[in-house]
């Protein structure tokens, strides 16, 4: 192929194909799946039954970023691959840089071919698209080669778009983030100092002269005033973290330490999960329940032991248990004190936020075992 070539060496019905993918690109509106109906235009075009796009991780990898026509189990096979084989290093724009494969190399299918074509935005490699279509279907002419390099290329400036605008999302949440802490540090903490320090006042004051149940009630309230102000601290806290430096493990670990450091009780964090990979807001409503389950346990449980398991699978199943071998409670008898223990209420919207489900089991004197399950995979994400 001359690499001279232009767009008068197309066809008509190939411009006419470009510019529907191009257009297609530039109307999607669907955050979680960018390039799907684009994937479903060139799928169509090579009269094939899947496309995919696997973008080059931080880390070396392949990763799928978006996809057309496949099914649960191959999404599942194609979320994290080498990526041996898999790259365009130099942009030539020859007939040499479509590549042809069997399927198997990619996925369980033997009927199929695995055409590879370079996905970049300026010249810079972001990763491929593969299309499957049926064995011996497809013809690679040079007018079909240059077709599929520009849809490549039509795709990186998709991408690339996408990114732009999740980064711009990102700071905007970010930044709003940061004046609600800015609101919280200047109004509520600073009321609730004031506040301590006025009990603490009151408390010294009145310690020579009150009675031993007066005395107690002002130390429960200062106590109560002493976890306010800490929690909020730990909001305001949480909240300027920037976003993308968090992460639903570190969340998990931060209070799991708080906790070991204020009770000194004996706590286990287990993860059986590689890198769990949660939304912010999902994260939020997943350590929130975390935390008011070790709350309740520093408050009534009078546990030796508790145990903190987080795991989760490649079909985005997660399952978090938070166990102690306190004196546990008598479910029957919460549900009858109307307004009492609004936290597992809370607890239980969180849970029904996530799609998931909390379950609480616990008798007097055998430990109380909180257990959240839910589901989410990121590429599958509606």
């Amino acid at each position: 192929m001359n690499n001279s070539a232009d767009d008068n060496y197309w066809s008509q019905d190939t411009l006419t194909f470009l510019y529907e993918l191009s257009s297609t690109i530039n109307a999607t509106e669907n955050s979680i799946h960018p390039c799907a109906g684009p994937l479903k235009l060139i799928t169509q075009k090579l009269v094939g039954s899947a496309a995919v796009i696997r973008l080059i991780s931080e880390e070396g990898w392949m990763d799928l970023y978006d996809s057309y026509g496949m099914d649960k189990e191959q999404i599942t096979d194609l979320q994290h691959t080498p990526i041996e084989g898999s790259l365009f290093v130099h942009e030539s724009r020859s007939i040499k840089e479509i590549r042809r494969s069997p399927a198997s190399t990619l996925i369980n299918d033997k009927t199929s071919e695995l055409i590879s074509i370079p996905v970049r935005h300026h010249g810079h490699t972001l990763g491929v698209l593969n299309v499957f279509i049926p064995d011996d279907q497809f013809h690679l002419d040079d007018e079909t080669a240059l077709m599929l390099l520009a849809s490549g290329q039509h795709f990186g400036l998709a991408i690339e778009k996408h990114r732009l605008e999740n980064a711009a999302k990102q700071k905007l949440i970010q930044e709003e983030r940061n004046m609600i802490a800015n609101e919280l540090h200047d109004s509520l903490a600073q009321t609730l100092a004031s506040l301590r320090f006025q009990v603490r006042i009151l408390d010294q004051t009145l310690q020579p002269t009150s009675d031993y149940m007066a005395i107690m009630s002002l130390e429960q309230v200062e106590h109560g005033l002493d976890e306010a102000y800490t929690d909020l601290r730990e909001l305001i806290a949480h909240c300027r973290v920037p976003i993308e430096q968090q992460g639903l493990l570190p969340s998990i670990e931060r209070v799991v330490s708080k906790f070991r450091e204020e009770t000194g009780i004996h706590i286990l964090l287990q993860c059986e999960c590689q890198d769990p990979d949660v939304p912010a807001n999902m994260e939020m409503n997943i350590y929130r329940i975390v935390q008011e389950a070790l709350t309740n346990i520093k408050k009534h449980a009078n546990a030796h032991i508790v145990r903190v398991l987080l795991s989760c699978n490649d079909k985005g199943q997660f399952r978090i248990l938070v166990e102690n071998d306190g004196e546990g409670f008598d479910k029957k008898a919460i549900k009858s004190k109307e307004g009492q223990h609004l936290g597992l209420t809370i607890m239980q919207e969180r849970a029904r936020h996530l799609g998931g489900q909390l379950r609480i089991e616990s008798e007097p004197e055998e430990g109380t075992r909180i257990e959240l399950k839910f589901r989410y995979l990121r590429e599958q994400a509606e």
